[in-house]
């Protein structure tokens, strides 16, 4: 989003124990990706254990920012809004920001804050369907089977995978209550191209949600791509690093595989189905242990590399260059990466230009040192035209295409 006037516009995001985690960090990175200034904002703690066990830092109290002219209020679902709404000093601040004709958006659970507010009755909105009989109770007009609603300044919406749908309403509310213009463009930046999202077991689940979310409310189609179709993996988080309790994704393709053809039928199936070179726009790398977990994938080195040579844009997060590093993509190149691993891309022979930066770009090659580092990403990446996808034919001389497999 680009500033009519000077400052951009200020947001309060509220959280507080047991926050929906993809909720929470999404609705904070995509404002900040937007070019928002963010508040994080608590009830009486200045830390929380989110929905996942992983942590949530605030920067101020509900008090403490009492009387603070935010430009609206983004209230993330989950267990969270049922402590949220005890609070006085958070449901004033809510009020104080609907009677000033700003932003009140609220997703999933989020609408209980709206409903201790006073502000739904008579007002067109959704949510968590084990809420809705609560919207109809104090006289809210269910819009049924809507996935997210605006009504005037009120945005609300249903469950994390409606995020997109949520987000686009809330910031064509922004700009119009703000007055700050949405970037050309949005939301069909990536209308009709396919991205590729390498997923393992332990992959971060910040970030793979991020990634997918962020290409849907750009109009694009995300792919996860793990190790065979259908196969179902748990993702990480601070929390639980190897995904012992995290949410799981669902392999939609998978990577080429190089090896011997089996004569099994269903092995045959599978292998039809992987995903081809010339069918992604581009490929993103997330970070978490599962980049260690799938970097030595030797089909998933050949994608990476045929893609790197034939100019299709590839981004790592975090720990995600290690997949770039196995690849052997990287001589010469400028990169950064987690903290983890910077040693590995300094030392490395032939040399690599490790640059210590949120992020770092090197032709169509991307890379961010971590989940913070996102939203600078994806402005990066949606900054420029990005070159079309080749077709089978336009390979770069030399090349060839990885082979399918399972």
């Amino acid at each position: 989003m680009a500033p009519r006037d000077a400052l951009p516009p200020h947001l309060a995001v509220l959280v507080e124990e047991g926050t929906n985690p993809i909720e929470f960090h999404y609705c904070r990175l995509r404002l900040l990706e937007a070019g928002a200034r963010v508040t994080v904002v608590g009830s009486r703690r200045l830390e929380y254990r989110l929905e996942d066990h992983s942590t949530a830092r605030v920067d101020a109290t509900a008090q403490q920012v009492m009387g603070e002219p935010f430009d609206g209020v983004v209230i993330p679902g989950g267990l969270g809004p049922e402590k949220l709404r005890q609070d006085p000093a958070v449901v004033a601040l809510v009020q104080d920001c609907f009677k000033r004709g700003k932003l009140c958006a609220a997703i999933c659970h989020g609408q209980q804050v709206l409903i201790s507010a006073g502000l739904m009755r008579g007002v067109r909105a959704t949510a968590a369907w084990s809420m809705l009989d609560d919207l109809r109770a104090v006289g809210a007009v269910v819009a049924e089977n809507a996935r997210a609603v605006r009504d005037g300044q009120i945005v609300t919406g249903v469950f994390p995978h409606d995020l997109p749908a949520f987000c686009q309403l809330a910031l064509a509310a922004l700009s119009e209550l703000a007055g700050w213009q949405l970037p050309a463009g949005y939301p069909q930046r990536l209308a009709d191209q396919t991205w590729g999202i390498v997923v393992d077991d332990a992959s971060d689940s910040v970030q793979v949600n991020y990634l997918k979310l962020r290409i849907l409310e750009e109009g694009g189609r995300p792919l996860f791509l793990g190790r065979r179709v259908g196969q179902e993996m748990r993702l990480g988080s601070p929390a639980w690093p190897w995904g012992e309790m995290g949410p799981s994704a669902t392999a939609d393709r998978a990577l080429p595989d190089p090896g011997a053809v089996g004569s099994c039928d269903a092995d045959a199936e599978a292998n039809a189905r992987a995903i081809a070179a010339p069918e992604l726009d581009g490929l993103l790398l997330p970070g978490g242990l599962g980049a260690w977990m799938i970097r030595g994938h030797p089909g998933l080195k050949m994608l990476v590399g045929w893609l790197v040579v034939a100019g299709i844009p590839v981004a790592a997060v975090g720990r995600g260059a290690k997949i770039l590093l196995s690849a052997d993509v990287l001589a010469g190149r400028s990169v950064t990466c987690a903290p983890e691993m910077r040693d590995d891309l300094i030392h490395a022979l032939p040399e690599i230009r490790y640059r210590d930066a949120p992020v770092v770009g090197d032709g169509t090659l991307l890379t961010c040192q971590g989940t913070e580092d996102l939203p600078a990403l994806m402005r990066a990446l949606l900054a420029g035209s990005l070159p079309p996808r080749l077709s089978g034919r336009s390979r770069p001389p030399g090349s060839s295409e990885p082979a399918r497999g399972g």
